[in-house]
């Protein structure tokens, strides 16, 4: 994808970026630890939203909307008509997530993320992210724009460089990594150190900083990665984004990876909507080039036909329910 955009006003998305996302984590500090609204977004109560990321996301939106009024905005907190909102999305799109890791935040781990990334025409042109940190004011903000360089506050970072995985560095995967997934044989050995976060923005900038090797994430949202994604491709690392088949009868999947610089390579201006958008899923990987490029090629969908089977009829009943209570 060709695309030229002014450096100056990269710069300037990312200045404003840092501020916005530094001030969303002074918001989330506020409420950290203490006793604060919980609502769900599914029956199951699986998926928690709280008073803190409503309140962080309306700062966040103001804040946008006033410095670059042009640009789009979409953020995990969309209200329903937004969510469906079939008209063109602008080529700039700011992608929110107030709060990722609220299951952390809630029940009082500081491992969470104020994510702040910036989409031009699918692709990932600047970030911020912050997180709470033992430094001078509770956290810090990873931060990037496209062709200058990672950092986290001042300081510049890079992704972790080796030839191939390490078994004694660190990386993150799902928590149900190995119900769906497992390596093939060039990878023992050299998995790595496994690390479960509950933060996807948070992993992928521990990415950034070189502190985890690589990591991997099943089904994100691009709330969830943009902003982490920018900062990790200006820090050194390689994205590989992956295409999902189902095979015969849903029952024998595989993934395709591909190594890319956008995220929304079917993007067409005029046309790309905020619900294309709020309905994207993909698998990626992320790590310096030789060890995404290692752990993707040696990288399988496990086919566990009894756990397929009963997540099948888990999505049969819920639809049921749902038809019943609507």
């Amino acid at each position: 994808m060709q695309q030229t955009i002014d450096d100056q006003l990269l710069i300037d998305i990312e200045q404003h970026a840092v501020e916005i996302a530094r001030q969303g984590g002074v918001i989330l500090g506020k409420y950290f630890g203490q006793k604060i609204k919980v609502e769900y977004k599914d029956k199951r109560e699986s998926d928690p939203v709280s008073q803190a990321d409503r309140e962080t996301q309306d700062y966040l939106y103001k804040a946008i909307e006033a410095r670059f009024p042009d640009h789009g905005i979409l953020g995990e907190e969309d209200d329903k008509e937004k969510q469906e909102d079939t008209s063109p999305a602008p080529d700039f799109l700011w992608v929110l997530d107030p709060l990722d890791g609220t299951k952390n935040f809630l029940h009082g781990l500081p491992v969470y993320a104020c994510s702040v990334g910036v989409l031009y025409k699918g692709a990932p042109v600047a970030g911020a992210v912050f997180v709470p940190w033992p430094a001078e004011g509770g956290g810090i903000v990873f931060h990037a724009h496209k062709g200058g360089g990672a950092f986290a506050d001042s300081e510049l970072i890079s992704v972790h460089e080796a030839d191939e995985p390490r078994g004694n560095v660190m990386v993150t995967l799902p928590g149900y990594f190995g119900t769906l997934s497992n390596f093939k044989k060039p990878m023992r050995g050299k998995v790595g150190e496994l690390r479960v976060t509950g933060s996807i923005a948070y992993e992928l900038v521990m990415v950034s900083r070189g502190i985890t090797q690589y990591m991997i994430t099943t089904g994100p949202h691009l709330w969830d990665i943009v902003g982490g994604v920018a900062v990790a491709m200006e820090a050194g690392g390689a994205l590989f984004r992956g295409t999902r088949t189902s095979g015969a009868m849903g029952m024998f999947p595989s993934i395709k990876w591909e190594e890319t610089d956008t995220l929304v390579p079917d993007w067409e201006s005029g046309t790309t909507s905020a619900r294309d958008l709020h309905r994207w899923v993909q698998p990626l990987t992320l790590g310096s080039p030789p060890v995404a490029r290692y752990v993707t090629s040696n990288l399988r969908t496990r086919v566990n036909l009894r756990w397929r089977i009963w997540r099948r009829w888990r999505r049969w009943k819920a639809r049921r329910s749902d038809s019943a209570s609507g």
